[in-house]
């Protein structure tokens, strides 16, 4: 019974953590992936490409939610908008961590300035942020551990060893009395 309990009351958390990630604000999954994108952005730069045709690249080696803000604004280059002007859409659905990136790459297709210094300190602040967000989510790793310790590891240790004990005892316990 209370074992049964035990894995309705799992279940029904399971599920609410799975409601949880379902409702993860898509500007924090790009945030997550900028990284990439700025890694890739530097390697097809430093391949010859333009900005632009590095953009009309990036689309294969991305992540879906990454991938597809990239096929919009691609498709916004395709049909005649100047990818300065496109690139501006980067702001409107990655949010502030994408402005000196689309600054950088405005600035690299404007002025034909080699902007990869810029580019690779903007990566290097990137991987640093995505480092910071990881160590904080293992910080909270201990007490997002302690329920299920609670809730399945006690129970177990105390129907393995300490009942068995008790058993044990009380059996020995009424050979001798009785």
């Amino acid at each position: 019974m209370i074992t049964a309990l035990v894995i309705i009351f799992l279940l029904g958390l399971l599920t609410l953590r799975r409601r949880k990630h379902r409702r993860t604000n898509p500007h924090e999954i790009l945030k997550r992936d900028l990284p990439e994108l700025i890694d890739q952005i530097i390697v097809l730069l430093r391949a010859g490409y333009t900005p632009a045709n590095a953009f009309l690249q990036l689309e294969p080696w991305l992540t879906v939610p990454m991938s597809d803000v990239v096929a919009d604004v691609n498709e916004l280059v395709r049909h005649g908008v100047r990818f300065t002007s496109a690139i501006i859409q980067l702001r409107h659905h990655i949010g502030p961590p994408a402005y000196a990136i689309v600054d950088a790459l405005i600035q690299l297709d404007r002025d034909g300035l080699g902007a990869t210094t810029i580019l690779d300190r903007l990566s290097g602040e990137a991987h640093a942020e995505r480092k910071r967000r990881a160590e904080a989510e293992t910080r909270e790793l201990p007490i997002r551990l302690i329920f299920p310790m609670v809730c399945c590891v006690l129970p177990s240790f105390i129907m393995l060893t300490v009942i068995p004990i008790l058993a044990g005892t009380l059996t020995e316990l009424s050979t001798h009395i009785g």
